[in-house]
């Protein structure tokens, strides 16, 4: 078993978490990289491609980034603050992913009345791959925020303080994801 350390290993110079949220974004960048590759074969191999800016809606496609990259900035600004100022920018943070996801949902819920689900072309399916997927990934950082903010108590600041900056790495990856999604989708 590996032991939690809050210190610089020798052998590797980081933290256990440290190293273990780098090597987690290494296999996400690799999924991502591999659905967005798919996503250009895709649209280049396409008799006809949607533009975004017809089918999709965009002012909410831009609520949500904007709300991202706030809820971003909030979990960045906590992995330096002492814990009494962290803990409220954190619970700011997962009350805007829940935005987030929120009018995603009603997007989706738009679209899928609107008879615009993934069967209708490739444009729409990759487009509820990606998204879906990174909502999938929104929801999961919501939970490991909760669960390290539950954390205090059983295993102290120094550990807090260490996931803490471990998931402020994590939201600017689910964040940069979203500026492609977005960029690629929404502003096509």
């Amino acid at each position: 078993m590996i032991p939690y350390t809050t210190t610089a290993r020798a052998d590797t110079g980081v933290s256990n978490v440290t190293l273990g949220i780098w090597l987690f974004l290494a296999s996400e960048v690799m999924l991502f990289g591999a659905l967005f590759s798919s996503y250009a074969l895709l649209r280049v191999a396409a008799p006809a491609w949607p533009s975004g800016l017809e089918v999709l809606s965009l002012p909410l496609g831009t609520t949500n980034t904007v709300t991202l990259a706030i809820m971003t900035g909030l979990i960045w600004r906590a992995r330096s603050a002492p814990w009494p100022a962290a803990r409220p920018l954190m619970l700011i943070g997962c009350a805007l992913a829940v935005v987030f996801l929120g009018f995603k949902g009603v997007e989706y819920s738009a679209e899928i009345r609107t008879g615009r689900v993934p069967s209708v072309n490739t444009f729409f399916a990759t487009y509820f791959t990606l998204t879906g997927l990174h909502a999938l990934h929104v929801i999961g950082g919501l939970v490991a925020n909760l669960w390290a903010l539950s954390g205090v108590r059983r295993v102290g600041m120094e550990m807090t303080a260490g996931r803490i900056r471990a998931l402020s790495l994590y939201w600017v990856f689910v964040d940069l994801v979203w500026m492609i999604i977005f960029l690629l989708f929404y502003l096509s």
